[in-house]
């Protein structure tokens, strides 16, 4: 069997990295990578939307290199509230 080197799977940027991309954002820069320094690309739709709740809609910011990404999510009251109702649900299950 073959060793693989490094991990193909899309990881998303780790807690230490994102501050470091939302202030190159909110700078008006053009973000780059915190870990290889090479220039963010975007994807019009996210990784996430499997995930998201309804009425969310995202893109990404990925460095392919790295292999790792940020999602940009961007809420709709609707969305917000599907967001509560299933936290609520999920507080109530676990009491």
């Amino acid at each position: 069997m073959r060793r693989r080197d490094h991990c193909r799977a899309w990881r998303a940027f780790s807690g230490r990295d994102r501050p470091s991309i939302l202030a190159q954002l909110a700078a008006g820069l053009h973000p780059h990578c915190p870990r290889c320094g090479t220039a963010l690309e975007a994807r019009p739709t996210t990784r996430l939307t499997a995930v998201l709740p309804r009425g969310a809609t995202g893109s990404d910011l990925e460095c392919r290199p790295c292999r790792q990404f940020l999602a940009r999510v961007r809420h709709t009251p609707a969305s917000l509230y599907f967001l509560r109702i299933r936290r609520l649900a999920a507080a109530v299950t676990r009491a």
